[in-house]
């Protein structure tokens, strides 16, 4: 991390080497002529007149749980070698420990809702995708005619289907969706009800996973 200043005043920081930042700031608000390069991080510190510099940068953050506290910068302190950011430590409140948990609800929604269904057609025992793309291209199928229609499902089994059987399928594929969102609202429903953020940590959202019995 690299930071720009002049003389005490912190004008860029911390950041990662961006020169092209760094050049805006120089031809911009100094009126230097010099410009870094993207291979100038490797000779920081840099000295363009007396006062203007870039340093390294450090950040001085203490030890602090992520799930319940947050940090933030609170003040920094140029020496001649280096920038040193200092930052504090605040609990989260309730609310924004639920947020932050809600968030993870959704992706795993997502993987309950793509996924595959085995419905029964003709004597066959099929293998359907639930994702998104498949469920559009099915009712899209669904609403061209009345078929029969050949398609080739997960499994590799081709099958004659009628408008009937592709109803069947969107039936079964709804299920397995509806059952997902169904879930999603009802975690939703169980992190709101917490009364601590403790007990939201608690809620499930992902199951552990369980290794094999040899």
């Amino acid at each position: 991390m690299y930071a720009l200043i002049n003389g005490q005043e912190l004008l860029l920081g911390p950041i990662s080497f961006n020169y092209r930042m760094i050049n805006s700031v120089l031809e911009e608000e100094l009126e230097v002529e010099f410009r870094v390069t993207s291979q100038d991080y490797q000779s920081v510190p840099l000295s363009f007149t007396e006062d203007i510099k870039i340093l390294p940068a450090r950040n001085d953050i203490p030890e602090y749980d992520p799930k319940f506290q947050t940090v933030s910068q609170t003040s920094h302190t140029i020496t001649e070698t280096e920038v040193v950011f200092s930052y504090g430590v605040a609990d989260k409140s309730l609310e924004q420990i639920k947020t932050e948990y809600k968030a993870r609800v959704a992706p795993e929604r997502w993987n309950k809702e793509n996924t595959t269904v085995t419905v029964a057609i003709n004597d066959n025992e099929i293998t359907v995708s639930t994702s998104r793309d498949n469920r559009l291209s099915l009712v899209s199928k669904l609403l061209s005619g009345d078929g029969p229609y050949n398609f080739k499902f997960n499994d590799g089994v081709w099958v004659e289907i009628s408008k009937t059987d592709l109803q069947t399928i969107l039936t079964a594929i709804d299920t397995v969706v509806q059952a997902a969102f169904d879930w999603e609202l009802a975690k939703l429903a169980e992190i709101d009800a917490c009364a601590d953020g403790e007990a939201v940590y608690v809620v499930e959202i992902v199951p552990p996973v369980v290794p094999p019995v040899i």
